[in-house]
């Protein structure tokens, strides 16, 4: 045991000796999540509430008389709920309506035909004509408005024409009181994630699995400075050197996770949530799965360049398809993504960030576990397979 920690003391020494090695570990990730963040935070929102302004709508009847124009379309414009975002405005004609969406005046337009309440009346389908205004946020809010009345209609219809017109007294009073929309968040538990956090963890997973690096330079620097015949010489067993070299460089990734945690903390706000040990869990499951992870491209790479690149190229690609550098769609990141390391963590991780119950992590740190356990079992297949010697 006491050759294991005088061997993770010397790679302890020697990876903090290094410059550079301090500056891609401790320095690089801290100014990626700050850019990130920044950068981002616009896109992601953070989870706060959107306000909805109110625009001018173009209501265009083709009804000849004004007595014949719709009641129904008035009556539901007037109501509080649709007053507070659409402010209706009357069109002479099609025409009109439409030179006022193009000049800005009207932010949508809606042709009501002739005799729309009479259809209605007679069990027809309702049905409206819809001017799609530049605004894009405006075009969606007052199609889902104006859809939702048509829906409500049409629904009423059928409900009367199966059950009789009792039916819809009987749905008048039930829907008393009650509102239509409930707003809710991700998770009531806690604060949306922001853009920070969402790439604090990002890059902390990242490099946390980069560290399998230092495993892969470490063992091969032995083969290739011709040094492990003379550390084989002394009174040292492979296994021992084996598990040195892992340990001291877990150690220099327990320091960098910390470092990127509290650093982030105290710099940005990053705030990550309030279960410590659960945070500190993960990281060590990301860390063994870095370095298992590593051993085995190790033990069957043929040279050290291409044993890095394998490993770099996995973290870029595990990084990429968990959503880690651009936040993809949930149906892609939770079939394709749910295949990489990266996937588990950061799930875990952000729903420790939103505060959310154990039963939503645990499935998580859950999955994490059983990779780190079939990993640990192929790196140690590995080792006896091949072996570690020049």
């Amino acid at each position: 045991m006491a050759n294991i920690w005088t061997i993770a003391a010397y790679e302890l020494r020697r990876l903090l000796r290094s410059r550079s090695m301090l500056i891609n570990l401790f320095l690089l990730p801290i100014l990626l999540i700050f850019l990130l963040g920044s950068a981002l935070s616009g896109v992601m929102g953070g989870g706060k509430d959107q306000r909805i302004d109110s625009f001018r709508v173009g209501i265009v009847d083709a009804a000849a008389n004004p007595s014949e124009r719709s009641q129904l379309i008035g009556n539901f414009l007037k109501s509080p709920e649709v007053a507070e975002i659409i402010t209706p405005e009357t069109a002479d004609s099609r025409e009109a309506a439409v030179s006022g969406v193009r000049s800005g005046e009207y932010g949508y337009a809606v042709i009501v035909p002739a005799g729309f309440d009479k259809d209605i009346m007679s069990g027809k389908e309702a049905r409206l004509e819809y001017i799609l205004g530049k605004n894009r946020t405006d075009n969606m809010v007052a199609g889902t408005v104006f859809d939702n009345f048509l829906s409500s209609i049409n629904y009423k219809q059928a409900a009367a024409m199966t059950l009789g017109p009792q039916a819809i007294s009987a749905m008048t009073e039930s829907g008393k009181g009650n509102p239509a929309v409930v707003l809710g968040k991700l998770d009531e538990g806690g604060p949306a994630y922001t853009a920070s956090q969402y790439y604090a963890a990002a890059m902390l997973l990242m490099f946390l699995l980069m560290c399998g690096q230092m495993v892969i330079t470490s063992l091969y620097s032995e083969k290739d400075n011709h040094t492990l015949f003379r550390i084989g010489s002394m009174p040292v067993k492979g296994g021992e050197l084996f598990m040195g070299k892992m340990l001291g460089i877990g150690l220099v990734s327990v320091l960098q996770c910390a470092s990127i945690i509290l650093a982030t903390h105290f710099l940005f706000g990053v705030y990550w949530g309030n279960r410590p040990g659960l945070l500190a869990l993960v990281c060590l499951l990301m860390i063994l799965a870095s370095l298992t992870l590593s051993v085995i491209i190790a033990m069957f790479a043929r040279t050290a360049a291409s044993a890095r690149s394998i490993s770099g190229g996995l973290t870029v690609v595990m990084t990429f398809i968990s959503g880690g550098m651009t936040p993809l769609p949930d149906s892609w990141v939770n079939t394709g993504g749910a295949i990489s390391i990266n996937h588990w963590g950061m799930r875990g991780i952000l729903r420790m960030m939103l505060e959310s119950p154990w039963a939503q992590i645990s499935g998580s740190i859950t999955m994490l576990s059983l990779i780190c356990l079939v990993l640990l079992g192929l790196a140690f297949f590995s080792y006896r397979k091949v072996g570690y010697h020049a």
